[in-house]
């Protein structure tokens, strides 16, 4: 038994949780994140946080870190310079992408496309070709590729994204031009679509390997500094890095995938989700992740996320596998300010980290949602303890100035009409992943996390007629907490299209079969023992003539895939496209099989979740102070403020309260009632109306 720990690099502050695996028993700690290298506060972090609890170094068997370095460079276009090679007659590939624009096409007047991540002039051909069986229709041109890799040393190009046609069917012609690539350009970084994702569609296969390709100097960069500043506080433990899908890898695997790691940290808040759920008795959840620059959503069934096989970050289209979660610009940072000068508006602009909002004091001019809820008491005038001042005075001006005094009202009405507008922009943020997808946001429970997600949750639960919240014993940090509630995850996925009335199942039982090996040897190399992998099968089905596909499971008979399998798994289609999408044809239209793949799981012991000691607390005793406090339809009331580590178990508080910790506040709205769990969770219920 050791220590686990877990370590979220965000915007404004860097996270990190302890867990000490005998008793489950959890430390906490922010440090302010370091743009300019965020290795230096994800060591600062940890070393913080080893000293305040009095762990020594060797006692550290795990690390997990979940990182946004690859997240940024896409956002702000900082990868590397890279060149593309691929089969002769498709160098246009990424300029044509797709004949599509973002939009309701009665809406668009005029539409640029966003730039390539490789522009035309670095894009090389080179003859060899596949035919779709993956067969060999013309030899590789190897002399060609070592002219292209000489062209592209002289011309200062260390990055290489090789894609070719057809690769994803036979990854021979690819891998040999690796190899020369390698021989004539020694030290340049080299990505291979086959090895990015062997699936069909090749504009995202493609563009995913292009972005894979520039990340991979960054990236590996960033994991010699992790491996450097753990030396420099003397842990030795093993380092993972959290992926978009939800399972962790080792670092030394993720450099050459960088792309999976694209969602790092918003992937990690939401096993913890999962987890905290299920143990709350709500494993139907709709989770709000707000931070300082934006919400992420996602809803959980039975416990379960939902996974895309494709994604968007920014601009764009990215395949590889991920959580479903949709991102709206509605966080702590988000500014108010007046489109033509009358009309308010929240976001998407952010004061990020530096400034920041006005009452930070650090230069910030224009006001944020978070000043809004300093200038209607919501939040207390200092962050983690006190260790951050806050100036409620500036703040205030701010509102005053910008949007008060301008549109004839007061500073609190002005308030309140930000915090509304941020509302309702989370809230129509949830109905694409609820309403739009054939679910009741009212038959889930909404679970509320991030640095603002506790100030906001009520206010999102009225806006859509949600009864219960659940916010986690540790809301501010529960990114950090996930990435110690999972475990080790490898996929494979081959694409062989296949329609219901000719499948060849000899081929297709092959495939499975080779993926299943390949998942199985990933995690063996890990060091798990037989006993600890979980491996199960899926296939991606849709109906003939379909550009999109749904994921099913495939249940694996008599140890190999049979024909009643892939027949169970068809009928599994039609029930779970009916689910999806309101309509299913099943004995009408043929289905086809597109993608078979299998998933694995190399698992970790469970932390203990440990349970919550309270004896002769009282929330009297948890008070620390009374003061003004406004809520709309209520107007200005006496608001008391707790602190949470001393609030006793099952007993209920009846709002308007204010319940803060070292990570977060909570914003508990008259009409609601809360009371903490046997684990510490809040549990937040409607109260019935008086008739």
């Amino acid at each position: 038994m050791g220590w686990r720990i877990g370590v979220d690099t965000g915007g404004t502050f860097t996270d990190v949780v302890a867990v000490d695996e005998a008793t489950g028993q959890r430390f906490v700690r922010k440090t302010s994140s370091t743009p300019d290298d965020p290795s230096r506060a994800f060591s600062t972090g940890i070393r913080e946080l080893l000293d305040e609890v009095g762990v020594d170094a060797n006692e550290v068997s795990f690390i997990s870190h979940g990182t946004t370095v690859a997240t940024n460079a896409i956002l702000e276009s900082k990868y590397a310079r890279l060149g593309l090679l691929t089969t002769r007659g498709y160098r246009e590939m990424l300029e044509v992408g797709r004949q599509t624009v973002p939009g309701d096409f009665g809406d668009i007047t005029w539409w640029i496309k966003p730039p390539r991540v490789v522009p035309l002039e670095w894009v090389r051909e080179v003859g060899g070709r596949l035919d779709f069986r993956g067969g060999e229709h013309t030899p590789l041109d190897e002399a060609g590729v070592r002219a292209i890799a000489r062209e592209f040393s002289e011309m200062g190009i260390n990055a290489i994204a090789v894609s070719f046609i057809h690769s994803y069917r036979n990854p021979a012609h690819e891998r040999r031009a690796r190899q020369l690539i390698l021989e004539e350009h020694p030290g340049c970084f080299v990505s291979i679509s086959s090895d990015v994702i062997r699936e069909y569609r090749e504009y995202e296969r493609t563009l995913s390997t292009c972005l894979n390709t520039g990340l991979m100097p960054l990236v590996t960069t960033y994991l010699e500094s992790l491996d450097q500043r753990l030396r420099d506080v003397e842990v030795d433990a093993r380092l993972f890095v959290m992926k978009s899908s939800g399972g962790i890898i080792r670092a030394a695997d993720i450099a050459p995938q960088p792309i999976a790691a694209v969602l790092s940290g918003p992937a990690a808040g939401i096993v913890t989700a999962s987890y905290y759920g299920k143990a709350a008795g709500h494993p139907d959840l709709i989770t709000i992740d707000i931070g300082g620059t934006s919400t992420d959503i996602c809803l959980i069934d039975k416990g379960v996320p939902n996974m895309l096989t494709e994604g968007r970050i920014d601009i764009y289209n990215i395949k590889t596998p991920m959580i479903d979660m949709h991102t709206v610009g509605a966080g702590g940072g988000s500014i108010a300010w007046l489109a033509a000068g009358r009309s308010l508006r929240v976001g998407p602009q952010s004061a990020g980290a530096q400034p920041g909002p006005v009452c930070y004091a650090r230069g910030g001019t224009e006001p944020a949602l978070t000043d809004a809820h300093i200038v209607l008491g919501r939040v207390s005038p200092y962050l983690l303890g006190g260790a951050i001042r806050l100036d409620v005075a500036a703040a205030r001006r701010a509102v005053e100035q910008t949007i008060a005094t301008p549109l004839g009202m007061t500073v609190e009405e002005a308030a309140l009409g930000i915090l509304d507008l941020a509302t309702t922009n989370i809230a129509q943020g949830i109905n694409v992943v609820s309403v739009k997808r054939g679910r009741d946001p009212r038959h889930y429970a909404l679970m509320a996390f991030g640095g603002a997600g506790g100030l906001n949750a009520c206010l999102v639960a009225d806006a859509l007629g949600i009864r219960t919240i659940l916010l986690p014993p540790s809301p501010g940090v529960t990114s950090a907490e996930g990435l110690l509630a999972t475990d080790v995850r490898a996929d494979r996925v081959i694409t062989d299209v296949q329609r219901e009335d000719a499948l060849d199942i000899t081929r297709l039982g092959g495939e499975f079969d080779n993926v299943y090996s390949q998942v199985r040897d990933d995690l063996e190399r890990e060091e798990f023992d037989a006993d600890d992998i979980a491996i199960s099968a899926f296939a991606d089905m849709r109906y003939v003539g379909q550009a999109y596909e749904v994921r099913v499971p495939m249940t694996i008979l008599d140890g190999g895939l049979s024909e009643a399998a892939i027949r169970q798994a068809i009928k599994t289609f039609h029930r779970a496209h009916d689910d999806r999408f309101g309509y299913e044809y099943e004995g009408k239209h043929p289905v086809e099989i597109v993608n078979i793949g299998a998933t694995g799981f190399g698992m970790f012991p469970r932390l203990r979740l440990a349970a919550a000691e309270r004896d002769g607390c009282t929330w009297e005793a948890a008070r620390r102070e009374l003061r003004r406090g406004v809520f709309r339809g209520v107007g200005e009331v006496d608001l008391p403020v707790y602190e949470r580590d001393l609030a006793p178990l099952d007993t209920p508080l009846d709002g308007p309260a204010v319940i803060e910790q070292y990570d977060s506040t909570f914003v508990l709205d008259p009409g609601w009632r809360a009371v903490l769990d046997g684990h510490g969770q809040i549990i937040v219920s409607q109260l019935e109306p008086v008739s």
